[in-house]
């Protein structure tokens, strides 16, 4: 008996790797003239939207359209064990592709964001192709 298609959707990111001027990875303190020191008093960066929290949202919206036939993970490279032996690490860390790097299947896919619709409309036409 065959199983139903199924769809992994993993999404690389490395925070630190993202433009900006601070380890955070945000751009907030992008204009901070020369000679005023550096301060991370902004607390937790809000001027960026948070990628895990984001990923969270598109595993609840790809299992609402296809209950049970995708899995969505969240990986930052800098801080999973598995990072030092991932490639999309050394993507990531060249800055030749902008996080977050998302992979359906095992294929890179999309890279600089976390375009939902777009990613819903490539899950299902993976499903409809392997049905």
């Amino acid at each position: 008996m065959n199983s139903p298609p199924f769809v992994e959707v993993v999404v690389y990111d490395a925070p630190a790797a993202r433009k900006g001027g601070c380890d955070c990875g945000c751009d907030h303190h992008q204009g901070d003239q020369a000679g005023h020191p550096h301060r991370h008093s902004h607390g937790p960066c809000l001027s960026r939207p948070n990628l895990e929290l984001e990923t969270l949202a598109l595993a609840l919206t790809l299992e609402k359209a296809f209950p049970g036939r995708v899995r969505v993970e969240y990986i930052n490279v800098l801080q999973d064990p598995r990072g030092p032996t991932l490639p999309q690490t050394k993507l990531l860390c060249s800055l030749i592709y902008p996080p977050p790097l998302v992979y359906l299947n095992g294929k890179g896919r999309f890279a600089g964001a976390l375009p939902v619709e777009r990613i819903r409309e490539e899950v299902a036409r993976i499903l409809a192709s392997e049905s």
